[in-house]
């Protein structure tokens, strides 16, 4: 068969081509061929001597073959080949993979602003050290006896092997570490096997390299879990490095090149907008793991867990409680901006009208007087005199108080709020998905806040089948990379020929990142579940809907 060849620009993309069987070692192959091999990732499980990187056990006669191109061509190279079970999944629970024979089994904030990860993803470089340290200890070796040389004695005729043959065992050892510790770089063409007509085709887009390479790791990772789990030899998985933004519509391309039936990803804003532009010229859906709701479009989706329909969640617990004053303590952040926006825009929607809303800049956070300044003007506080009342018995001016920023912001606030008799005994404080940390849940302050999150209840299927694979715990977006596959997996193996209509079925899905449902105009409806911080530890209030 004629293979075309994918050129890769400098500092570009790498490729990674999965056939969805299951992840064991195999005799077999079907190689993703180049001129020259590409250099062997640094992950667990990475073979030496062989390049080969297996990800773990499951179907008979399958495996993964993890290669990553060095940094002039920046990617990763995988390839998934042999004979795996085949078990049909016809629902959209994307959580009941029905195939536990074979294996037993969070996003980028506001403008793109990913948490960490659970894992770093990153090499050592001990192998290197090692042969430096072997090269230096036998050139110190040579130098030492050269300077111990001994007065020339006569010749005498050498017994036994030819001491010649030292020198050229030691010039042979040299040639070896030299070449070992310089290794070939591989050609920039490379080669894709072309698509056969059978064949559906997952085009992943995600950070395999550069600061964020341990959150592509991880959706990676759970992509391919996805894939071992509805074991399907039709349909390929197709990995391109992002390089955590600037190749998002590099990255697209190359997709759109290999004939990709659907894009995943990317993750960041800055990488999704160039590539969503690239899908739409070539009719490609796409599904972006962003949470961004600014970069939804018509056939372009999000997929993450956007802040703005956490907030609703607990902005509506609190209207249930009867409460009608609310306030807004913002962040100087775009991401304090945009649920500050939309805090006072959906009060707007229940009649309304916020009693305050106060927006604090780095200027004022760091200086603690300006603070404090700022806290107790907000908090209309008015010190006691000898015949007022206890503070207790006044009343707050507030019945709930929105904090819109990230954990650090509660942080700072929430103590200096108490301060001044707006403590959470008195009022119900609002947070998001970022206060489920530990320096949040054994805050003081902040016992008795609420915010909402995504479902956990399908938490232990998903970590046994993950571990079942994979070493690490996973993290955040190992959920949303596996439901995004799977959900399109389903959608092919069962008959489904325009994806783009199929994502926007009014039944939605639901996997284990929770309930969910793609819009027509590029955004999503999620579940979440409600909590309460307590004495360190959170409380579901009010579950997810298992249906939307």
């Amino acid at each position: 068969m004629k293979k075309s060849p994918l050129k890769f620009l400098p500092m570009l993309l790498g490729v990674a081509v999965l056939a969805a069987c299951g992840p064991q070692s195999a005799s077999r192959s079907k190689p993703v061929t180049s001129s020259k091999p590409p250099v062997a990732s640094t992950q667990e499980n990475t073979q030496e001597n062989t390049g080969t990187q297996r990800a773990g056990a499951a179907s008979d006669g399958a495996a993964v073959i993890v290669k990553t191109m060095p940094k002039s061509a920046v990617g990763a190279e995988t390839t998934q080949i042999g004979d795996a079970n085949n078990s049909d999944v016809g629902s959209v629970d994307l959580a009941d993979t029905s195939n536990d024979s074979a294996i037993n089994s969070d996003s980028n904030y506001a403008a793109g602003d990913a948490p960490q990860a659970s894992e770093s993803g990153e090499s050592s470089g001990d192998g290197e050290a090692t042969t430096q340290d072997v090269i230096s200890s036998i050139i110190w070796e040579i130098q030492a006896s050269q300077d111990q040389r001994k007065p020339v004695e006569e010749p005498k005729i050498p017994e036994g092997q030819d001491p010649s043959l030292a020198k050229d065992a030691l010039e042979a050892a040299f040639a070896l570490l030299a070449k070992k510790s310089q290794p070939e770089l591989p050609d920039e063409e490379f080669e894709l096997p072309e698509k056969a007509a059978d064949i559906r085709r997952i085009a992943l887009l995600v950070p395999l390299s550069g600061e964020h390479k341990a959150l592509g790791e991880e959706l990676r990772k759970g992509a391919e879990l996805a894939l071992f789990s509805l074991a399907s030899k039709e349909i390929e998985l197709l990995v391109i490095d992002t390089v955590a933004g600037p190749q998002g519509g590099p990255a697209a391309r190359l997709a759109a090149e290999a004939k990709a039936d659907i894009i995943i990803g990317p993750l960041f804003t800055e990488a999704a907008i160039p590539a969503r532009n690239v899908a739409k010229s070539n009719n490609i859906p796409m599904i972006s793991l962003s949470n961004n709701v600014d970069i939804g479009r018509s056939g372009s989706w999000i997929l993450g867990y956007v802040p703005e329909q956490q907030l609703d969640v607990a902005l509506a617990h609190s209207v249930s409680l009867g409460h009608k004053k609310f306030a807004v303590l913002a962040q100087d952040t775009p991401f304090g901006q945009r649920l500050t926006d939309h805090a006072q825009s959906r009060l707007q929607q229940f009649g309304i009208q916020p009693e305050d809303v106060r927006v604090l800049g780095k200027d004022v956070l760091g200086d603690e007087e300006r603070l404090k300044n700022a806290i107790k003007s907000f908090a209309r506080y008015q010190p006691p005199k000898d015949d007022d009342p206890q503070p207790s018995e006044i009343n707050p001016p507030f019945e709930t108080v929105i904090f819109a920023g990230d954990a650090a912001f509660a942080l700072r606030t929430a103590p200096v709020l108490a301060y001044y008799d707006v403590a959470s005994d008195r009022v119900s404080y609002l947070g998001n998905s970022l206060w489920n940390q530990r320096q949040i849940l054994n805050e003081p302050s902040l016992q008795g806040g609420v915010f909402a999150t995504r479902p956990t209840m399908n938490d232990d299927g998903f970590n046994k089948k993950w571990s079942a694979v994979w070493q690490d715990r996973p993290g955040l977006l190992a959920r949303l990379s596996f439901d995004a596959v799977a959900m399109v997996v389903v959608l092919l193996r069962n008959g489904e020929t325009d994806l783009a209509a199929s994502l926007v079925a009014d039944s939605g899905f639901a996997g284990f990142s929770g309930a969910f449902r793609l819009l027509p105009d590029g955004n999503n409806v999620r579940a979440f579940e409600l909590r309460q911080i307590a004495n360190g530890i959170t409380t579901v209030i009010t579950p997810a809907p298992s249906k939307l």
